[in-house]
């Protein structure tokens, strides 16, 4: 192999890393479900591994916009991955997420009874290797659901509008965790 073909792969490793998705379009479904996926290079024989999770379907709270239900996820998303010392766009990041939306206070619903995938709009956090996910049948479902830099005070009048009270997660106490972990 050349300077020239190594060079090049290189470029295509590094190329896998970035991708100009498109949105594309979304139905009226009213169940959405939090959607990770990442493709990495495993390190033992250089073949490409895939997460794929998604998680359990849930409802917005009742009369809170599509908009506003966007902006209320990418706030706590925020806020659990900075109070939670969490890497952006991460697999824990979001198991985070898809465990605070079980906070009644919240108003989230789960959707516990059967339903069809073209029920539910996936609301994906893709990572990793992100331009092999437009090689996948999901790249058809994708939208940029995440809004950046939602503050706290407009969480909190969307909350007011619907007769409701926002108030923060609770941050984890690190030093009642490192005392778990030995």
């Amino acid at each position: 192999m050349n300077i020239k073909d190594i060079f090049s792969k290189k470029i295509y490793r590094e190329d896998e890393f970035n991708a100009d998705f498109v949105d594309h379009p979304i139905g009226n479904q009213n169940l959405y479900r939090l959607h990770y996926y990442e493709t990495y290079k495993r390190e033992t024989d250089g073949n490409y591994g895939l997460v794929d999770i998604y998680y359990k379907p849930f409802m917005l709270p009742p009369e809170m916009s599509r908009e506003d239900g966007f902006k209320v996820l990418s706030y706590l998303t925020d806020y659990i991955e900075e109070k939670g010392n969490m890497k952006e766009c991460s697999w824990k990041s979001v198991q985070t997420l898809d465990k605070v939306l079980d906070i009644e206070r919240l108003g989230f619903t789960r959707v516990l009874e059967d339903y069809q995938d073209e029920d539910v709009i996936d609301l994906f956090t893709v990572s990793g290797r992100v331009k092999r996910f437009m090689n996948t049948p999901y790249y058809q479902k994708y939208f940029e659901w995440y809004i950046p830099g939602v503050k706290k005070e407009e969480v909190k009048k969307i909350y007011n509008s619907l007769n409701m009270t926002f108030t923060d997660l609770v941050p984890v106490n690190e030093s009642k965790k490192r005392k778990l972990c030995k």
